[in-house]
């Protein structure tokens, strides 16, 4: 629809139109509270062309929700859940913590599945449409270390700034169950690892136990980290540890850092309790401010597997570290993700200048999915003309324009 308001400069009546989408401009700052999802775990939260995408394992299959935005009823916690991926038998058992990555102009889906043995799981992979929409997917088979092809689990891509890709999994060192380490390889392309695996990273805490799983990179600021889950995901001592990339050789175990102590573990105080938080992802607000962390957690102490999705926001540390927190209770009030408000396109100014001008701003300043941006002017509303062009998914236009006539309408366009 849209909202007009009239301006008056030098006796005429100058007509602004401004396409409005659902909001009013003027909303309120939004809130939630946690948990998010009532069931779920292993989440993970992606971004592209204006849409949060969210998956999380689910069993048997993969299923994305899709979102505008992070919170409330476009929010892409509360989007329907819609299957978009199916791994043929046998390996389609045991389907655990799929990730969607945007990779070279495609959407790539990354999961774990076996055949009713958890001795069989493995690490696959899917690719999406030369369009890059995580709409549907074709299997593109196992991702293993053919010299090593062992128990494999929580697999992630680590795109480094030189275009490299680098596969981070857990897996066991041998072929029963023991120990799960971190690993690294180098890939080829989005689906094929072009080395032998190198041993990243082992449990050598008392807070880790004998797992690390749930690998993800994280970036800011010139600094790559490593986030992963520690311990037994089925306990309440399930934690979150960070290992630090000191020099940017990323298959070198000795340019990463273990930090002595897990960075998000249990809490139990006086507003309540989390136990158990665990696998997690990130993400950012729609206007880029602020990062978020999404994360599983039990339902309540000794729940085991039983578990809810989370989010919150993080901060950062001088040194330039994230900063997790606390976990923040279930029913706390929490103000939700900058830009979550939708401040929307619209115009923003209508100013007379000298000699018969006038000067026209528009903006949209959160990223909407949308390709062109038009300011355009009518004298009397059924025929319109464009004034100004432009492309991306934010916008932002001054356009100073000769008054031709006596009435002069402005509006904002926009064309996905």
């Amino acid at each position: 629809m849209f909202r007009a308001r009239v301006f008056r400069s030098g006796g005429r009546l100058l007509g602004l139109w401004s396409c409005v989408f659902v909001l009013a401009a003027s909303a309120p700052a939004v809130s939630f509270t946690n948990p998010i999802m009532s069931s779920g775990a292993d989440p993970w939260i992606a971004y592209q062309n204006g849409y949060y995408y969210l998956t999380y394992t689910s069993g048997s299959n993969v299923r994305l929700r899709q979102g505008r935005k992070l919170t409330g009823p476009a929010g892409v916690a509360e989007a329907k859940a819609k299957t978009v991926f199916t791994p043929a038998a046998p390996y389609n058992k045991n389907v655990w913590a799929p990730e969607l990555h945007f990779i070279q102009g495609r959407a790539y889906l990354y999961f774990a599945a076996d055949d009713g043995d958890n001795a069989n799981h493995r690490m696959y992979v899917a690719q999406g449409h030369a369009n890059g929409t995580p709409t549907s997917f074709t299997s593109k088979g196992k991702i293993f270390d053919p010299t090593t092809d062992r128990w494999a689990i929580d697999g992630t891509v680590l795109q480094a700034d030189d275009g490299a890709l680098y596969f981070i999994w857990s897996g066991w060192p041998g072929a029963v169950d023991g120990r799960q380490n971190l690993y690294i390889a180098p890939m080829s392309n989005p689906w094929t690892i072009s080395g032998p695996r190198v041993l990243l990273s082992t449990p050598t805490e008392p807070w880790e136990s004998w797992i690390q799983e749930g690998p993800v990179i994280l970036k800011r600021n010139g600094m790559v980290f490593l986030v992963y889950a520690a311990n037994k995901s089925w306990t309440d001592n399930e934690c979150i540890g960070l290992l630090v990339n000191t020099d940017g050789n990323y298959l070198n175990p000795a340019s990463w850092t273990k930090q002595p102590q897990p960075i998000f573990s249990t809490y139990v105080g006086p507003d309540g309790a989390v136990y158990g938080p665990g696998h997690c992802s990130f993400t950012q607000s729609l206007d880029g401010t602020e990062d978020w962390i999404f994360y599983h957690a039990a339902k309540s102490s000794g729940a085991g597997w039983d578990r809810n999705v989370r989010m919150q926001r993080i901060s950062w540390a001088a040194n330039g570290y994230p900063v997790l927190g606390r976990p923040v209770p279930a029913g706390i009030l929490l103000d939700g993700p900058s830009g979550d408000d939708f401040t929307l396109p619209r115009i923003t100014e209508v100013a007379p200048q000298t000699g018969r001008k006038i000067r026209i701003r528009g903006q949209a300043p959160l990223p909407l999915q949308t390709n062109r941006w038009t300011i355009e002017y009518s004298g009397n509303l059924s025929r319109w003309h464009t004034l100004s062009n432009v492309s991306g998914l934010q916008f932002a236009a001054e356009v100073v324009e000769s008054l031709t006539s006596s009435n002069r309408f402005y509006r904002i366009r926009f064309a996905r």
